[in-house]
């Protein structure tokens, strides 16, 4: 492969990736959550607020994929924050982000109130 199919590869890599990930900010959006990709790459960082509306920060970076709930900016300090382990996490791909973000979301409310 020759340099220019090389960097056309990687273009086209590149804005599916983002694809990906803009589908499910819409997908989250159309679920009631307030989200924005900031960073779709080294790292993936997602941020908005929760169908509750409780700030959150989600970020994917090096081997670390972490969810940060509640705060005055839950990318600084959060009150929650869980964090997982995940090889190329800065290349997080939207399909495995979604099932990630999702888990942690879900041990979040499971313990902000246990009687869900």
């Amino acid at each position: 492969m020759n340099v220019m199919d090389q960097e056309t590869a990687r273009q086209r890599w590149h804005q599916e990736h983002v694809g990906s990930w803009l589908q499910l900010i819409a997908t989250l959006q159309s679920e009631g959550w307030e989200a924005h990709l900031t960073c779709a790459a080294a790292p993936v960082q997602v941020e908005g607020s929760l169908p509750n509306g409780e700030l959150f920060y989600f970020r994917a970076r090096h081997s670390e994929v972490s969810l940060g709930i509640g705060g005055h900016d839950p990318a600084d300090i959060p009150e929650w924050e869980e964090t997982e382990s995940h090889t190329e996490a800065s290349w997080l791909p939207a399909a495995e982000g979604e099932t990630t973000i999702r888990r942690l979301a879900f041990r979040y409310a499971q313990q902000s109130n246990p009687t869900q």
